[in-house]
């Protein structure tokens, strides 16, 4: 039966493009018409809207698709009896599935054109249970998804979450809420009917259907799946665990969804919160914004977990939550011993952790205990009755405690019920620390008498004692400011008192900071005065520690009055800097770096981690003088029970008490309390709790009193003075939002209530005039834009108010004018929104125009000195906490750039101090910690001078270019969020690549001279501090190129956002006005002449840009910046192998990756830090990849694998992935976990060879991940690990350690488990069955043995292996098992002997002396006496020293340098043999000794070479040599009879390594014959007697290049060895002159003829004695130069290649008589050869190189004229009878002889000018000019001789020159020759 579905497919689109139409198709159905017809039709129409096959994009307006209102008129008509909902549900067959929500639309559609079209559309019908899975699943997706306009789904289903679940929650809460509610997903059915199919067919469609939505609303997603209970399938499990733990690490959504998880399940958020904190005790500050949000925290104090109490009660007491001390009384009251005992270990616990964090610098890991908060703890302890055994574990707290809180005088405490009050004792103690005072005073006991009762009761037990001790400190450090007041005698003992505490380490922690401060401040004082006597004599007493301070010195040292007053003090503070003790990077024991603290204690409590004595920045802000009520009111601190009562009333007002509680509060709070109250209202309150603002304003209200008012007022003024002054408000988010809420607080108390703000105390135009003076707009903008959006609210300051407008001006100028960044630009835009202005409609004012420049402002504000000395001193609290004359600068404000006086940049810098590399081979880092800051300092001042014009350069040519290329490419394309992407994915790495261009080399050089300045500038010689200079520029170089390239790339975004801005609005505009329409800009299509122009696969396209288009614009993102650079090892610095060497593994080819500059560095802002979620995301799609790609290669293994294939490729891809996260060592050990996973399931060999090659390369990328890796794979319990091939493929990669894994296997079967002992024989059987054996027998002895020990019968597998072992065994012959044992036996002794050698050399206190006498007795043994016992010697320490290199994994913070320590060891041993004699040995001669050793390491590097092929590593080697010739200086006196002959046998050595052979070894091959202990030497040996040997050497290197140097385009391998080429010869050129000179004929003869600068270079090269003459000096007379009649010294045989049968005797003879004729027509053919096949030429230009040199030597020696005689008719001939090749190569032979002033040189110049003139023939003449001039225009140097012949050819009318037409051919031929003329 036909269907009605088929029917409408058939006839088409046009079947209802009317009524009538779709009314003559519907009666053609033969049968009445079923609700289910009508529902499939439905269905095909909404899968089939596109096209008829239902694939492909959306339609355009101009094509065909379903009308709906037609078809459903038609059926409404022919079928007015169906049942709509019925239809809905028919939906339910087999092929439904919607696509996308065009397919939702048009069920909606014909659900409203039905008969019940009013009624909701029936939702529920898709949360029932249906049999298509796929299809409902489809449908749930587009319903959630769809638009609330279209239908809503909560008002359908059971919500989520509910309005009234937050009636009682904050405003912020109420907002989230309410937008939530709306939302699609707050639909508890949705989620119902999603989790019932987890278990079903579609359950991964089910997982990503979640992930989705939890990308969306995590919140809705979380709090559904936990309301459906209970929980049954794992993916239901996973989802819930995974959210949970997201909000428990806070959200901004985490306030809401633990709001309804209380409500939903009490216990289980007690649970969770309990979790939260056992794993991470720092959350408690989380968890307590939890409890405080849901009024629960008298639930959460009776929890069981008692720490846990304690630790929430007294964080809660410190924001004002919880009366401690009464709490306290009640819990020990309650539950006495078990309650006291949990307090003193929550005591002993803190005390712990922050005794760990001072001493190691490590990160803490719970929340800080308040000094005051300990003493009230300790208070109430020491009243209550407890145990003997408490007693004793109190007594130990407390004196643990006594130093910490002896100074706590420094700010206010509270007192045991948690006010607020000064330390105090109890009577008899202070009247005993008193007495004690007086007793010193009155010379009753001495100053030594003190301090020794000081130590006994700081050491005593006896808590009063501790109490006494304690009160002592504090009152001497209470009267610190009433020591100028004392009589000279008393301050003078004081003075002593004070040093001898500090001297016997009496004070540490914060004591000692504010006892060295105190010092220090009082040093500042005028010299003479009593408090300058009174630091001098307290400084005296302890000068023996202070060089364990050395930032307190370098303090000390700054003191200009020191200096006059002491110089024996200050000679003894130098001295203690320069010779401190080695101190690490963390503060020195005792004296931890501590926060800013101030000796008076503050009368009012203060905003946290705000300094109580801000910096004055802001002068137009004035904090109004206290205010006197007319009754002589005394403020007061009200007592505890009376705050308490306030306390309670304002935690519990709200708008339904409002009244009540107003009238407790005028009950409880009297005049003289304002100030307390006031205080405790605006920091407390008002700064935290923006949302109760309005409410506290009533509360005020109702008080109302004026006094109170004014309290708050004044209150306000001076905490908002606070914050705008606070450094720490310019950097820190939390520290802005506190202004800002103050600010909201201001203008609600005065602008809304049409109050003014007085101009004397904030006068708001100088206030943003100041803040961009000093570049604090950051603090400035959001503080007077929350203030001035009251003005809304107010009938006198809203629009037009002339104040108000006056400051809206200048913000408008600000945000057309200040470069602002988006953020503050925001700020301005919404207080226009919520004054309802138009920002364009504001007219700006001009102030900034005429204001001058920053820095001179700045220049007067702050002294430049001051601030970049007087930073935090590393380990001591911040100077200015004792009322220093200056306001300090701090390190972060030098790294953020905030107040700097140098020439500021807009342009924020992160915080470097991190992130910079102080290599350990500078001394002085170590043993002068304060030098690290003079690196930042240069750093920073650097970055400073560079960074602008850079940045500006770079983002100008990228954003051009960027704005041209994507308008033109995307000028159809209508998503502008495309657009946006690829304009900022091109702009962003082309600015970053210009930047690293520009900038890497001037940030060199201004980076060395700045820390070279700054060095000297410190006392460091200028050689130092040049050596120091080069090596930090070195390790830091990157790093500040990073930073540079960071700036660029994020001003280039925004610039390329300002320019594209019209074209993003036009194409948003667009698809909101016509959607489903094609976009064009027309504009651009008129301008531009591309579109039309371009071929089709580059010009534009309707429907936008291809995904292979567009993947040209995230190709941008891969460009590489910063190239690899293989050097060699021993000059690798520790900790400076940031770049993997790629080519280790199987198929490496050891090329050297490019990974892009920001990608090395785990910094703050590092560029091209990509999100954790994002780079997963990438990686799993690089995953992806390779799986598909090793289905589909049929390749072998990945060895077989072409260099540029995909798969490899793909896996420098993910390296380069793991290197750009901000954490690449968190995103390597990631990888390879899945990695690993991925590995152990892999099916074929290229599937495990990949992964094992990127698991490798993997670890390379950290020390941690290789070692966890390892871990992995060798310890790891999991029988996943039994997998024989992928094991085998790992030992060969060496990821796996044979001799470890041997351990764990012999465990595995000595405990019997049979998948192990299977795994195990299997796994050896195929590693001795390998070609060759990838292990032997020995390397798994400890697993042979344990086979033998199983009891019973043994698996097959093992008795198959043991058969093996022992047929291998017995194959053996009787004689050759013996040699083996004798071999095995000498091999162990050498081992020993070599090993004991190497922790002898390793021994930090070895001497010269024991080396000389180890290696005398040494070479008394037996095995020198041997061939063969000598050769096994030398070969065995040679491969224990190169595997011990090749196989070290160093640990973080190990040296790599150790990996080579044997190596370095087994030189020194080697040099050491050659000085003692070795009487009775087969080497009595030193040399063949020598060239035994270094024949053994030649064998030993081949054997590799050949063993490892590409991964073969070439560091060890190159170490070794280098080593060696290091060693063989050092001992160069001692050795310099056989020196000369020690480094002929190098030569050889090298000669025999030559690249040609051994190509793998050529970058350390170069490394070597380069290096400067073997070139000088070798040439500056006696007689030249290293000469041939090292032309032998160059000739090995340019016949090695040749090949690769015949192309045109260079690989980046050839163009690094090329350019070491260069400098090679470039050295000689500047140094051995004279062997390029005599050599020049045979090493040019190797040079391919492409290769004009080398060659030039050669020929350029004269003896050191001459001086060249001008070659363009006028009428210079060549022939009349006194070295023009001189010959050259040749010492090349050139003349071997002429010795081919009789030629050269033939020549000779035609030279001397010119016969026989026949001679020159034979001539030709002698050094050229005719291929046979395609008949080409080919020429030996070494013969014939060697023909023109003879030929010309033999006419100087005749006296023959150029223009006579046999030379001329050979030279004629053989101009005239070659090809162009042939010609080319013959008058390249002559300008090789034009050279440095000679009769070679002048001959050969001759020739080649009388060859031009005689010759007839036009295109010779146009070749002598090729060749000529094309050594004319490379860089110079250019060869004397060729300067000399070509200007002569130019100049010279006599030769025409410019009359020839190929000097006419083309302008730019013209204006070269012009150039080169000139």
């Amino acid at each position: 039966m036909v269907a009605i579905s088929k029917m409408v497919l058939e006839a088409g689109y046009e079947c209802c493009h009317s009524v009538a139409a779709a009314k003559d198709l519907l009666s053609k159905f033969p049968r009445e018409i079923e609700e289910s017809d009508v529902a499939e039709t439905l269905g095909c129409m909404a899968r089939t809207y596109t096209n008829m096959s239902g694939v492909g994009t959306g339609p355009s307006s101009e094509e065909p698709s379903w009308n709906i209102t037609h078809f459903m008129g038609a059926l409404n008509e022919k079928a007015p009896h169906l049942d709509w909902t019925q239809v809905m549900k028919y939906l339910d067959y087999e092929h439904f599935f919607l696509y996308d929500a065009k397919g939702l639309e048009i069920l909606l559609e014909a659900w409203k054109c039905s008969p019940k079209g009013n009624e909701p559309f029936p939702a529920h019908v898709f949360f029932g249970r249906w049999a298509n899975l796929k299809g409902q699943l489809s449908a749930l997706y587009q319903l959630a998804n769809s638009s609330s306009t279209l239908l809503s789904l909560p008002c359908y289903s059971k919500p989520v979450i509910a309005m009234d679940n937050f009636a009682s929650s904050s405003h912020a809460i109420q907002t989230q809420a309410a937008l939530l509610v709306q939302e699609q997903l707050n639909s508890l059915d949705l989620f119902e009917c999603v989790m019932g199919m987890a278990d079903s067919v579609v359950a991964d469609d089910v997982k990503v259907f979640l992930e989705l939505m939890a990308k969306r609303h995590p919140e809705l997603v979380f709090l559904s799946l936990f309301q459906i209970q209970p929980i049954t399938t794992a993916l239901h499990r996973k989802f819930v665990i995974q959210l949970l733990d997201f909000f428990s690490s806070g959200n901004g959504a985490s306030l809401l969804v633990m709001t309804k998880l209380w409500q939903l399940n009490p216990e289980f958020y007690t649970q969770t919160i309990l979790e939260m904190y056992t794993k991470d005790a720092t959350s408690l500050t989380r968890i307590l914004d939890f409890t405080n949000e849901l009024k629960i925290l008298p639930t959460m104090l009776d929890v069981s977990a008692s720490l846990f109490n304690i630790d929430l009660a007294a964080l809660a007491s410190r924001y004002e939550y919880l009366n401690l001390g009464k709490w306290l009384k009640e819990k020990i009251q309650a539950q006495q011993d078990a309650f006291i005992y949990a307090c003193l270990t929550f005591l002993h616990q803190k005390h712990s952790a922050e005794v760990a964090h001072y001493n190691t610098n490590a990160p803490l890991t719970t929340v800080p205990l308040a000094p005051e908060t300990a003493t009230l703890f300790l208070r109430i302890l020491s009243e209550c009755s407890m145990s003997p055994d408490n007693t004793e574990v109190f007594n130990g707290i407390h004196k643990l405690y006594a130093p910490k809180l002896s100074a706590t005088n420094t700010a206010p405490n509270k007192d045991e019920n948690g006010n607020t009050s000064n330390v105090s004792f109890k009577p008899d103690v202070e009247e005993e620390a008193n007495s004690n005072y007086e007793r010193i005073y009155n010379g009753q006991m001495t100053i030594d008498q003190m301090i020794t009762h000081f130590k006994t009761l700081s050491t005593s037990n006896d808590a009063r004692d501790q109490d006494v001790f304690a009160c002592m400190i504090h009152n001497l450090f209470d009267e610190y400011h009433f020591f100028p007041k004392y009589p000279e005698k008393e301050l003078a003992i004081t003075s002593v008192l004070f040093g001898q505490l500090i001297q016997h380490q009496l004070v540490s922690y914060v004591p000692l900071g504010i006892a060295l401060r105190c010092i220090l401040d009082a040093l500042r004082n005028p010299p003479g005065s009593k408090m300058f006597n009174f630091g001098v004599g307290a400084l005296t007493q302890f000068r023996s520690r202070l060089s364990e301070w050395p930032q307190y010195c370098t303090r000390l040292m700054q003191i200009p009055n020191l200096q006059q007053a002491d110089p024996e003090l200050l000679q003894s503070i130098r001295t203690a800097l320069q010779a401190q003790q080695p101190v690490s990077e963390e503060a020195s024991p005792g004296l931890p770096s501590l926060p800013h603290l101030s000796v008076t204690a503050s009368p009012v409590p203060t905003p946290i981690d705000v300094p109580v004595q801000p910096t004055v920045v802001f002068a137009s802000v004035h904090v109004p003088p206290k205010i006197k009520s007319s009754d002589d009111v005394q403020y007061i601190t009200p007592s505890e029970a009376i705050q308490d009562k306030v306390l309670f009333i304002i935690n519990n007002v709200a708008r339904n008490n409002l009244k009540t509680k107003t009238a407790d509060l005028l009950e409880s709070l009297t005049d003289s309390m304002y100030e307390w109250f006031s205080s405790y209202f605006v920091v407390k309150r008002i700064s935290i709790e923006p949302n109760y603002h309005d409410l506290y304003l009533l509360l005020l209200d109702g008080v109302g009193s004026r006094l109170l008012f004014e309290h708050v007022l004044r209150e306000t003024i001076v905490n908002i003075q606070i914050l705008l002054n606070s450094e720490k408000t310019a950097s820190s988010s939390s520290e802005r939002s506190l202004l800002k809420n103050l600010g909201a607080w201001l203008g609600a108390l005065t602008l809304a209530r049409n109050k003014p703000i007085k101009h004397k105390h904030i006068a708001f135009k100088d206030l943003l005039l100041e803040g961009f003076d000093y570049n604090r707009l950051i603090v400035v903008i959001p503080f007077v834009c929350k203030v001035l959006e009251q003005c809304s609210k107010s009938r006198v300051f809203k629009p037009p108010n002339p104040w108000l407008m006056a400051i809206m001006r200048l913000l408008v100028e600000l945000y057309e004018s200040a470069d602002l960044k988006l953020n503050l630009k925001f700020e301005i835009e919404v207080l226009c929104k919520s004054l309802s202005l138009e920002l364009k409609d504001i007219d700006a004012t001009s102030i900034l125009q005429d204001r001058p420049a920053r820095d001179k402002i700045k220049a007067t504000f702050m002294a430049t000195d001051e601030k970049l000395v007087n930073g935090p001193v590393h380990g001591l609290p911040a100077m200015n906490a004792l009322g220093s004359a200056k306001p300090l600068l701090s390190v972060s404000a030098l790294e953020t750039g905030l107040n700097l006086p140098v020439e500021e940049s807009p342009i924020a810098l992160p915080n470097l101090a991190p992130y910079i590399k102080f290599n350990p081979q500078i001394i002085f880092y170590t043993q002068q910690p304060v030098s690290k800051r003079w690196v930042l300092q240069a750093i920073t001042q650097t970055i400073r001078e560079i960074i602008d014009p850079v940045v500006e350069r770079s983002v100008a040519i990228a954003s051009v270019s960027t704005r041209e290329l994507v308008n033109k490419d995307f000028v159809m394309e209508g998503d502008e969020n495309k657009m946006r992407k690829a304009a900022h994915l091109m702009a962003q790495n082309l600015a970053g690549s210009l930047a690293m261009v520009t900038c890497k080399e001037p940030l060199r050089l201004s980076l060395t001279g700045n820390l070279r300045t700054i060095f000297m500038a410190n006392g460091l010689s200028e050689a130092v501090a040049g050596q120091a200079s080069l090596i930090t520029v070195a390790d830091n170089l990157d790093l500040v190129c990073a930073v540079i390239e960071k700036a660029a790339m994020d001003r280039a975004v925004m610039e390329v956002d300002e320019t594209l801005m019209a074209a993003f609005l036009m194409r948003k505009k667009h698809r909101e006005q016509r959607p489903g329409q094609a976009f064009y800009d027309m504009e651009m299509l008129s301008m531009s002449r591309y579109p039309t122009a371009l071929p089709s696969p580059l010009r534009a396209a309707p429907n936008g840009l291809q995904l292979a288009q567009l993947r040209v614009y995230e190709d941008f993102a891969r460009i590489p910046r910063t190239t690899a650079v293989v050097g060699s090892a021993d000059a690798e610095a520790p900790g400076q192998n940031r770049y993997p060497n790629y080519g280790h593994g199987y198929g490496g080819n050891g090329t050297p990756v490019t990974i892009p500059a920001a990608a090395a560095t785990g910094m703050n802002g590092v560029p091209n830090q990509v999100s954790a979620h994002q780079i997963l995301e990438r990686f799993a799609q690089y995953i992806s990849e390779l799986e598909g790609l090793v289905s589909q290669t049929n390749v072998a293994s990945f060895a077989s694998l072409p260099a540029r294939h995909d798969i490899r490729l793909i896996i420098r891809q993910i390296l380069v992935l793991a290197v750009s996260s901000f954490d690449k060592t968190e995103a390597a050990r990631t990888f390879a976990q899945k990695v690993v996973q991925l590995l152990y399931k892999s099916e074929t060999q290229l599937g495990r060879e990949m992964y094992v090659v990127l698991l490798e390369q993997l670890c390379e990328i950290s020390a941690n991940v290789a070692a966890l890796v390892i871990s992995w794979l060798t310890h790891a319990d999991d029988e996943r690990k039994y997998n024989v091939p992928v094991t085998v493929t790992l030992i060969k990669a060496g990821l796996v350690d044979l001799s470890e894994q041997d351990q764990v296997l012999a465990t595995l079967i000595d405990a019997g488990r049979a998948s192990a002992i299977d795994f195990a024989a299997r796994l050896i059987l195929s590693c001795l069955s390998e070609e060759p054996p990838i292990a032997t027998e020995k390397e798994y002895a400890m697993s042979l043995e344990a086979f033998h020990r199983l009891p019973g019968n043994p698996p097959e597998s093992v008795i198959m292996l043991l058969e093996e072992v022992k047929r291998r065994r017995t194959k053996m012959t009787p004689s050759h098992s013996l040699q083996e044992e004798e071999e095995a036996g000498l091999r162990e002794r050498v081992q020993f002997l070599f090993a004991e050698w190497v922790r002898l050399y390793q021994h930090p206190s070895t001497t010269e002396k024991a080396h000389v006498a180890f290696i005398t007795q040494l070479a008394q043994q037996h095995i020198f006496k041997v061939e063969d016992a000598a050769s096994l010697f030398y070969r065995v320490c040679v491969e224990a020293s190169i595997e011990h290199a090749l196989n070290f994994k160093p640990i973080p913070g190990q040296s790599p340098g150790l990996a080579y320590q044997p190596i370095d060891a087994f030189s020194k041993l080697i040099v050491g043999l050659l000085k003692v004699p070795m009487e009775g040995s087969l080497y009595a001669d030193k040399v063949v000794f020598f060239d035994k050793v270094v024949s053994v390491i030649v064998l030993v590097l081949a054997h590799h070479h050949e063993q490892r092929q590409q991964p073969f590593d070439q560091r060890p080697f190159l170490r070794m040599f280098s080593s060696l010739l290091s060693d063989l200086h050092a001992n160069e006196q001692q050795l310099q009879p056989i020196g000369v002959s020690l480094l002929l046998t190098l030569s050889n050595m090298f000669h025999t390594l030559r690249p040609s052979n051994l190509p793998g070894f050529a970058f350390a091959w170069i490394q070597l014959i380069s290096h400067r202990l073997f070139v000088p030497k070798l040439l500056l040996a006696e007689n030249e007697k290293g000469w041939p040997a090292f032309q032998r050497l160059l000739i090995d290197l340019f016949q090695f290049l040749a090949p690769f140097l015949q192309g045109t385009v260079l690989q980046d391998t050839t163009r690094m060895l090329y350019r070491g080429t260069l400098r090679i010869l470039l050295v000689l050129l500047h140094d051995f002159p004279e062997f390029l000179c005599d050599y020049y004929s045979s090493l040019c003869d190797v040079i391919p003829h492409t290769c004009i600068q080398l060659r030039n270079l050669i020929l350029s090269a004269f003896p050191r004695h001459m001086r060249l003459p001008d070659p363009f000096t006028p009428n210079l007379k060549v022939d009349l130069l006194p070295e023009i009649n001189q010959a050259p010294r040749i010492l090349s045989n050139y003349l071997e290649p002429l010795a081919v049968d009789t030629f050269k005797q033939d020549l000779d003879d035609y030279l001397d008589s010119q016969q026989p004729a026949a001679f020159l027509e034979q001539l030709k053919e002698r050094f050229c050869s005719k291929d046979e096949l395609d008949g080409s030429v080919t020429y030996n230009a070494t013969m014939l190189n060697a023909l023109i040199l003879h030929v010309g030597l033999r006419g100087i020696e005749q006296g023959i004229p150029v223009n006579q005689g046999a030379p001329k008719e050979i030279f004629q001939r053989l101009l005239s009878d070659l090809n162009a090749q042939g010609r080319y190569f013959f008058i390249s032979g002559i300008a090789n002889q034009l050279r440095f002033p000679n009769s070679h040189t002048h001959y050969f110049s001759c020739v080649l000018l009388y060859l031009f003139a005689e010759c007839s023939e036009e295109r010779i003449k146009e070749q002598i000019t090729r060749v000529l001039l094309e050594r004319l225009i490379v860089n110079r140097p250019h060869p004397w001789g060729l300067l000399i012949t070509f200007v002569e050819l130019i100049k010279n009318p006599r030769y025409n020159f410019w009359s020839h037409s190929f000097t006419r051919c083309a302008k730019d031929i013209e204006r070269l020759f012009e150039s080169v003329s000139r």
